[in-house]
């Protein structure tokens, strides 16, 4: 979660932001192409369904907006707040099994069982990615621009 937000906040806040995004997207797919040895048949049936299910957890997540400060929060707001929470969790776990399942007819079992590793894995591959630009380029604050 955190590094979605990160990633929307570089990209939000950065003109470029299509390059960016773009630039992310070929990282994503060649890292789980890579990790889940996607054949080319496979993926041309993984990524439609994942980039589904990529844009649907990101509408749920856009409908609900569970970043409020409780601190500032009456107890009648934290009691809804929490409702609003478990309602969210609720259907993305949802969405998730409805992937699943749906992916099972698409992919050998086990690389479907992987992809949950592979999502972590990559998250932290490009928090790593960022980092080393930021750390080649002290000069840039991400990259985004000419490299």
């Amino acid at each position: 979660m955190a590094l979605l937000l990160l990633g929307a906040a570089f990209c939000q806040a950065q003109p470029g932001k299509n390059r960016m995004e773009e630039r992310i997207a070929a990282f994503k797919v060649n890292f789980f192409t890579q990790q889940l040895q996607l054949s080319p048949e496979e993926s041309q049936k993984f990524w439609p369904l994942y980039n589904q299910y990529e844009k649907d957890k990101q509408n749920l997540r856009n409908q609900y907006r569970l970043d409020q400060r409780i601190e500032l929060m009456s107890d009648e707001e934290v009691a809804e707040f929490i409702d609003q929470h478990l309602e969210f969790e609720e259907k993305m776990v949802a969405l998730k099994r409805d992937f699943f399942n749906e992916i099972k007819g698409v992919l050998p079992i086990r690389k479907v069982a992987m992809i949950p590793k592979v999502e972590q894995r990559f998250k932290r591959a490009l928090l790593e990615e960022m980092r080393k630009r930021r750390d080649d380029h002290p000069n840039r604050r991400n990259f985004n621009r000419n490299g």
